[in-house]
Formats: C-alpha cells, structure tokens, sequence
C-alpha cells in the first residue's frame, strides 16, 4: 500500500516525502518529518490544483494526514493524541525506513544488471517460446483433475480485492470557508468539525495550519485534554 515510485509527472507520496527528508540530510525521526511537513503539503497543493488522477490525490491525503498530526504535537506540544494515532505516526516513521532501503535495494540490483552482463539471459533463450512437455503416459482426466487442484488451492489463498470509494475535498475552498467563518471571537475546533467525515476533519486540520503558517489566525488550548479554540487575528485579510 502506497509504495509506487511515481505516478506521470508526479511522485507517489512515500517517494516524495523520503526525497524531502533526504533532500535536508535528515535521518528518518518524528521531529525531522514535522520539518519537512510544510514542502509536503505545497506539493500537495501543486497536485491539486493541477486536477490529475484523484486516486494520487487521496493517497497524499493520507500520508498528510499523519504528517498533520506530527506537527500538530509539535505546535501544540499539550495536544494529547489518541492511541490509534500514535500508532499511525510510528507506522509511518518504519514504513519511510522500509521504503528507503527498498529504493537503495534496487538501485543496487540496477547498478548489478548494469554492470554485469553475465546476469542477463543468453541470447538464444529470448527466442525459445515456452514449451509444455507432458510426461508419455498421461491422460486428459489425470491433467484436468491436477488442473483442478491447483486452481482449488488458489482460491484458499486469493481474496476479493475491496474497491474503497475515497472522497476527494477542495484544500483551498476548506480555508477560504473557514476564514469566512472565523471572527476575533474565538471558535472550537469541535464546532469547525462537527458532523464531518474523517477525510474533512483531515483536510479542516490541513486548513487551519495553512492559516496559522499565514499567522491569519491563533489557537490556543485551555488544559490538555480541552479543545483548541481558533480566533481570526485582527486586520488581516485571506488572499484567495
């Protein structure tokens, strides 16, 4: 899951948030994916807007949403996350390191078949098509009956593939409809979600820390397990 190198024009998004951290020379920590949060989520932005392929789309969405959480507990350092939460960001860190030496993996397995022509097939094997030689004695039933077994066992092992329908949300139009909302007064961030979808909570979070890194607006939290109130900063005006 999530493990394409690039999609078109753009990258899959392990690929890219590992380019971001190796791009720092940062090794592969907690502290150092909320630094390179932020250029994760302008490339977000850029596929976007660029309206291609909504199923790349939804896939950033959900690396960006652990890496929301992580900066999150970086702003808000008495924001207290749920269990399942600190689960998905230790997830993330292992599955970055497993993809880093998968690519470094490769790229040596590359650089082998390169350099080594002895790894490469002989010549005349690329011509010889694939060949069946039954054993003298068999019989049509015997093949079919062994036919038939293989393709049992198949089935123990196969499962049906789910199709999972994923809801593709404007960032953009999230933080316009937020700043129209905000006012001096300050507003909960439960309110802000309330009766919203889990992808919609995702991108609302997206939003307000656009907003915040635009310092249009501030947040604070009363006690750790209270909730985030979010006011507008006065005079300020949100450019669209």
């Amino acid at each position: 899951m999530l493990y394409e190198l690039e999609t078109g024009l753009y990258k899959g998004p392990l690929d890219k948030l590992l380019e971001l951290v190796e791009g720092k020379k940062l090794e592969i920590t907690t502290v150092n994916l909320a630094e390179v949060t932020t250029d994760f989520l302008k490339y977000l932005q850029r596929i976007e807007e660029e309206k291609r392929n909504h199923e790349l789309i939804a896939d950033f969405l959900v690396i960006a949403s652990r890496l929301v959480l992580i900066k999150s507990k970086v702003l808000l350092p008495s924001l207290t996350l749920s269990e399942e939460e600190e689960v998905d960001i230790k997830n993330l860190e292992a599955r970055l390191k497993l993809y880093q030496e998968l690519k470094q993996t490769q790229a040596y397995v590359q650089e082998g078949w390169r350099t080594l022509p002895m790894m490469h097939a002989r010549e005349f094997m690329f011509s010889t098509g694939a060949i069946f030689y039954p054993p003298a004695k068999i019989r049509s039933k015997t093949l079919h009956v062994a036919v038939g077994g293989v393709f049992g066992e198949l089935q123990k092992i196969l499962r049906p593939v789910a199709i999972i329908k994923r809801e593709i949300i404007n960032l953009r139009e999230k933080i316009q409809e937020i700043f129209k909302r905000l006012t001096e007064t300050p507003l909960s961030f439960s309110k802000l979600k309330k009766d919203g979808s889990r992808g919609e909570i995702v991108v609302l979070f997206l939003a307000i820390l656009h907003l915040i890194k635009d310092q249009l607006v501030s947040v604070e939290q009363e006690d750790h397990f209270g909730d985030i109130l979010i006011a507008k900063n006065g005079g300020n005006q949100y450019n669209e």
